[in-house]
Formats: C-alpha cells, structure tokens, sequence
C-alpha cells in the first residue's frame, strides 16, 4: 500500500504542471535506466511433478522510453541457471544472453504489456544443456519473443511495482488445478 501512495504523490504534481501525457505514455515513475539485480523463475507442480527454479540475469540494462518501449542490453548479464526437474526428468542447463532487444509495452494501473509481435534486435541466448541430454544452441531472443516462447523477457500478465530507485515485476501462471503454479520476479534498481 505505503507503494502506491509514493506512486500517486510523485505523479499529482505532474499531472497538475505538465500537458496531458499520451494514452500510450508510461506512468512517471518506470521511465529511465534500470539495472536488473535479479531474476527468479519458480515452478511447482505435484499434478507435473514439477520443481523447477531459474535465477540469475543480474547486470542486465533496461531502457524504458517515455513511450513506454523497453530495450535490454544483455552486454553485462549474468549467466540464468535453471536446476530442477519436470514432468519427473531432471533439468540442469545455463543460458547466457548478449546484445541488444527492444519491444513496445505498455505500463498502466500497475501492469505492464508487453507488445511481442514488435519485439527486434540482435539478441543472442546461448543455452548450454547438461540435463537431460548435453546439448548447446545459441539462438536469436527477436523470434522466441515475438512466437511467445520461453525468454527472461515479461509476458502474459505482468503486474509492478515501482519507486524512485526499485522497480519489481511480477508473473504468476497457474499451472494446474491442484494449486501448482510458475511465479516469475524481475527486479531492478536505478
């Protein structure tokens, strides 16, 4: 709650001194530069025999236009490790992402949506596989964005919160009926 109400308190004495802003424009507050300290993928799943974990992505720059267009710069990012098992096979692999992505989003009402079909760059993920099978493949970020396949990019239905020096995404996809469910954490500072 004590979140949200430094959000609205930033943004009254704007609204009041700047012209209208955009339909399309993002809120004051996610605008700029952004470090991603951590990214957290959990899945869990009993009906699945799921329990899996991502972590990682720490030193990845994010861009986010007044338009609301967000641009990563994986040049410094940390190796994402994912460790666990699905559908009762153990996974162990390591992706390493480089280069440059942009996308169109938009930021309203504390959600974030993501425009995958505009998703370019140069981005490259690097995958190194050592369970179930050994296997490498560096394949281009743009494509899987855009065919909504599994990246660190947010999808689907992203909420955030967000002050002067934090921003936090967050992702929770139901994964069955008995309460299994994958919870997706981005969080950056200034």
């Amino acid at each position: 709650m004590m979140l949200r109400a430094v959000v609205v308190c930033s943004l009254l004495p704007l609204a009041v001194m700047a012209p209208a802003a955009p339909a399309s424009a993002a809120p004051a507050c996610p605008v700029g530069v952004w470090k991603l300290t951590g990214y957290q993928k959990k899945a869990v799943s009993k009906v699945y025999d799921t329990a899996l974990q991502s972590r990682g992505m720490g030193g990845t720059k994010v861009k986010i236009a007044a338009n609301g267009a967000i641009t990563y710069d994986f040049k410094k990012s940390a190796k994402l490790v994912t460790k666990g098992r699905t559908n009762s096979v153990p996974i162990a692999e390591t992706a390493l992402y480089r280069r440059t992505l942009k996308h169109k989003a938009s930021w309203k009402g504390g959600r974030l949506s993501v425009k995958r079909a505009t998703a370019t760059g140069t981005a490259l993920v690097k995958t190194v596989q050592k369970k179930p099978e050994k296997s490498t493949r560096t394949e281009k970020v743009a494509p899987l964005v855009r065919t909504e396949q599994e990246t660190v990019v947010p999808g689907g239905r992203v909420t955030y919160t967000c002050d002067a020096d934090r921003l936090h995404l967050k992702r929770t996809i139901r994964l069955d009926s008995k309460g299994g469910r994958e919870v997706v954490r981005w969080r950056f500072e200034r």
